[in-house]
């Protein structure tokens, strides 16, 4: 249902833009959307991006300030990390989720042999939803962690004016937190050598390294990837799309009206890593 553009299409067409910030009229932000103009035909697919890092990176501290992120019926948006010769390479899920949702999902997809404990180390607060990481036998469910909280995905994560999201990967173990706008630790809002050690918050999501049979040489270097899909496995299965009442009919039909996607676009203040 949906058809990623050239750079050059997404900049002529609208789909990126880098403008003044919404929260701060001194700095600006980079602006990622679907295409909200265009009425479909029936079987047409709708425009929209996906970002890609030129470089790949193993090992380091992923730190994204978002004040925006995509929501609305049929959106699945998702900031990401994954490797080459997927998925033996390995993915790694950052911010996930679908529709309407409020609760942002961390998963990890591997090749065979990867399965995790029920309990999380470093007393992660997060509900583990699923133990096996295989993407191959699973449906490319992977291993994933529900947020703790609600409010930390779309429309009441943006009524906060965003976040900052992390992910540590170390030779140990892969780590995500989440942070509200005004809960951000100080070095990460500096962008003065953030360690997550100094910060006393458990993360949200931890998967050891010691869990995962070889997990550490099973991933490759992994490149940063933005994207706003439509529909698909995830947003757009029957039971998902209408769970909360908030998405009638079906995802295919909705995918037409330009309307349902006023709210799909991120709005991202700055990516960094830290190595």
């Amino acid at each position: 249902m949906v058809e990623y553009v050239d750079a050059d299409t997404a900049w002529q067409e609208g789909l990126v833009i880098v403008q003044g910030s919404s929260v701060d009229k001194n700095t600006t932000s980079a602006i990622m959307k679907v295409d909200n103009y265009t009425y479909l035909a029936e079987g047409q697919k709708r425009r929209s991006v996906r970002l890609s890092s030129k470089q790949a990176f193993k090992y380091g501290l992923v730190v994204l300030d978002v004040i925006k992120l995509p929501f609305g019926c049929s959106v699945w948006p998702a900031f990401w990390t994954v490797g080459e010769n997927w998925p033996h390479g390995g993915e790694i899920d950052i911010v996930e989720g679908v529709n309407m949702g409020s609760v942002n999902q961390m998963t990890l997809h591997s090749g065979p042999g990867c399965q995790v404990a029920e309990t999380m180390g470093r007393n992660a607060t997060g509900k583990v939803l699923h133990q096996d990481c295989d993407a191959t036998g699973t449906g490319n469910v992977g291993c994933g962690v529900a947020d703790n909280k609600r409010g930390t995905l779309g429309a009441n994560m943006n009524e906060g004016g965003g976040g900052v999201f992390v992910m540590e990967w170390t030779r140990v173990g892969i780590s995500v937190w989440r942070f509200g706008r005004h809960e951000i630790p100080t070095d990460l809002a500096t962008g003065n050598d953030p360690r997550p050690a100094s910060w006393r918050v458990a993360p949200i999501a931890h998967w050891a390294h010691q869990q995962c049979t070889a997990l550490d040489q099973r991933f490759s270097p992994h490149k940063i990837i933005f994207d706003i899909t439509l529909c698909g496995d995830w947003a757009g299965a029957s039971d998902v799309f209408t769970a909360n009442g908030l998405c009638n009919g079906s995802c295919s039909s909705v995918v037409k009206d330009p309307a349902v996607f006023k709210d799909a676009y991120w709005e991202i203040a700055s990516v960094k890593l830290y190595q």
